[in-house]
């Protein structure tokens, strides 16, 4: 689509993550007519929370990972696959890598982030992570590589025991049966150290089902192609273990995507403060949503619920500055925590409801559907399980 022809400057979103699309949605729904145009580098959407089903099959692509181009024909916005190298606030435009120089008219900007592996040089070629399709492909190949061949005996090892390393563990020790021990190493003294205790404990009991050794007040002090060595917080490089290890992967911190866009936007934490209704004060048409912000005088977590809500809020104080109307401060309501542990298992707490087992999986899936964008993937999810059933 030329957006030179533009009937009006359009209203335009960075990164299609959770804050960027509900963002999109947002504006959709309050639309004033003026065109949203969403860029994105990717071809696809990813629902991470709902990556370990993909992982297993439970759930298949079109399911996880919708086509952009899909959702901006079903909801009406334009899509751009491209990348943003360079904001001109003053004038409003936008330049990307292939030349495209977009003017806006509102711009937000919520471009993530992706998994960092900065503290670990050279040992980065021997890892895997888990947070890009990518990253899943290799995941599935390595998973089939354990079940069709006896030379993949020695012990998967997973970094970090919050929740992508505790779901991780478990999927993977079902879709293997077993046949490996998986290692999960962590700094702290518990896992899941973020998390509500009812779904802490929950984990517990799976991981102690499973073939799932746990390294609490560890961290990894080397690796090669065929060890990992292992050392205690406050050993001193003393009482290390050495780990002969078949895979490994990190999933133990997330940095902002590098990208030019947001370089110097960042204060010393790599983090872009906002204000209370998630602008910057030098720029009051700039929004910023998702992992990539904070507000230190109003704190609220880093995770795709926040993004979710943040997106929906900048939706409505966009239409609100158009409009001239006051803006609203956004305040994150903590809607509770679901956690996939293992195949056709989950735990939710939430709104005072705790369950855990087969059925909070169910309802761990029919929420998340809830919040795909659009209507069209969740209703033929929906169908297609019914009718999977009934066959």
């Amino acid at each position: 689509m030329d957006l030179n022809n533009l009937k009006s400057d359009p209203i335009v979103v960075v990164g299609g993550g959770f804050g960027g699309l509900s963002t999109v949605q947002g504006l959709l729904a309050q639309s004033d007519g003026t065109p949203i145009v969403l860029i994105d580098q990717s071809p696809r959407f990813l629902f991470k929370p709902l990556l370990y089903e993909l992982l297993s099959g439970e759930l298949e692509l079109w399911e996880v990972a919708p086509k952009y181009s899909d959702l901006a024909s079903e909801l009406g916005f334009i899509f751009l696959q491209d990348c943003v190298v360079e904001v001109d606030e003053r004038e409003r435009t936008l330049l990307t890598t292939s030349g495209n120089e977009v003017k806006y008219s509102q711009l937000v900007i919520g471009t993530g982030v992706e998994t960092d592996y900065s503290s670990l040089g050279d040992m980065k070629e021997y890892i895997y992570g888990f947070s890009s399709l990518n990253d899943l492909f290799k995941a599935k190949e390595l998973i089939t590589a354990i079940n069709y061949s006896s030379d993949h005996k020695n012990p998967l090892v997973i970094a970090g025991a919050g929740p992508t390393g505790v779901e991780l563990a478990c999927k993977i020790s079902d879709l293997v049966k077993n046949r490996v021990e998986i290692c999960l190493v962590d700094k702290g003294n518990r896992i899941l150290s973020k998390s509500k205790s009812f779904n802490r404990d929950k984990a517990i009991n799976a991981i102690g089902e499973r073939n799932i050794k746990i390294y609490l007040e560890h961290f990894i002090e080397s690796i090669n192609e065929n060890n990992i060595h292992i050392c205690p917080v406050n050993s001193e490089g003393e009482n290390s273990l050495r780990i002969n290890y078949s895979y490994f992967f990190w999933t133990a911190g997330l940095r902002p995507n590098s990208l030019k866009l947001v370089d110097h936007f960042m204060d010393e934490n790599k983090k872009i403060q906002v204000n209370q209704f998630l602008q910057l004060n030098e720029y009051q048409n700039i929004f910023f949503v998702g992992d990539i912000v904070c507000n230190y005088d109003y704190p609220f977590p880093s995770s795709a619920q926040a993004a979710m809500q943040q997106g929906l809020l900048t939706a409505q104080n966009i239409i609100s500055l158009r409009k001239g109307q006051k803006l609203k401060s956004f305040q994150f309501e903590d809607l509770g925590e679901m956690l996939s542990l293992g195949i056709g298992n989950a735990s939710i707490t939430g709104y005072g409801v705790t369950l855990a087992g087969s059925l909070a999986f169910k309802i761990r899936y029919l929420a998340y559907m809830k919040r795909m964008p659009g209507f069209a993937i969740p209703l033929k999810s929906a169908g297609s399980r019914l009718f999977s059933k009934v066959n």
